[in-house]
């Protein structure tokens, strides 16, 4: 991968903290899923540990999971923690010993969804909540649509934070022992400004790029944007779920 966008640890954390849908950015929007009442919450798959810093409130302890021992580096020099490096196939809780577990991206990254919402539902108590954060393909507009079909075409791969845009929930929950309670889909944008901006949104999507093309895409980016604020459709999903 170039060295211009190289992605690193916290990379995805930096996009989707700038993505805003009015006066939030995706996160917020996740952790409103989260009842005040929860004491006992795992961020699942927590990269950085976005999250941690989200769901944080006097009397309630969140944990951080990941088994990427970069991201949870990065989380510890934010300050976030509790942290648990671990796999989200094997979670190391007792069954129904959680009040909610969190993903913000997770939902959609992992190889064996069953098998993780398993765990899941394994670890949740009775009335326990899932809440997961997800791409998706819509809602956009026509226009939002060129803007991404041009952006493809310059960068050679489809401009979405990693992770599959789309999926039938319902079925999947059910199978885990998990009810459907919520699937919306909700418009957010990351504004492009300034080299930085682009970089820094580039640095966050899937896909490979070679030095030559990262420049391009970087430069192209700033040039429609023409010193006003470029805005990237980066459209969410929030999926909610209770045990």
């Amino acid at each position: 991968m170039s060295d211009l966008i190289a992605r690193g640890p916290g990379s995805i954390e930096a996009v989707v903290s700038r993505a805003r849908g009015g006066d939030h950015s995706p996160y917020e929007w996740l952790a409103r899923s989260v009842s005040g009442s929860a004491a006992l919450v795992l961020d699942l798959a927590c990269g950085a540990g976005a999250m941690i810093d989200r769901l944080a409130r006097p009397g309630r302890t969140v944990i951080g999971l990941d088994r990427s021992p970069g991201e949870l580096g990065e989380a510890r020099a934010r300050g976030r923690g509790p942290l648990v490096r671990g796999d989200a196939f094997y979670l190391p809780f007792a069954d129904g010993s959680l009040d909610a577990v969190v993903s913000a991206l997770g939902l959609a990254v992992v190889a064996n969804r069953p098998r993780l919402l398993a765990e899941v539902a394994r670890v949740l108590r009775p009335g326990g909540v899932f809440a997961a954060l997800t791409p998706s393909l819509r809602p956009v507009s026509v226009e939002e649509l060129r803007l991404v079909g041009r952006l493809a075409n310059q960068l050679r791969f489809p401009p979405h934070l990693p992770g599959v845009t789309e999926f039938k929930a319902k079925p999947a929950l059910a199978a885990a022992g998990l009810t459907k309670a919520e699937d919306k889909r909700a418009r957010y944008y990351y504004e492009v400004r300034t080299q930085e901006d682009a970089r820094i949104l580039l640095e966050g999507l899937r896909g490979t790029v070679d030095d030559a093309r990262a420049a391009g895409a970087v430069e192209t980016l700033v040039s429609w944007a023409g010193g006003e604020a470029l805005r990237v459709p980066m459209p969410m999903r929030r999926i909610i779920a209770i045990k």
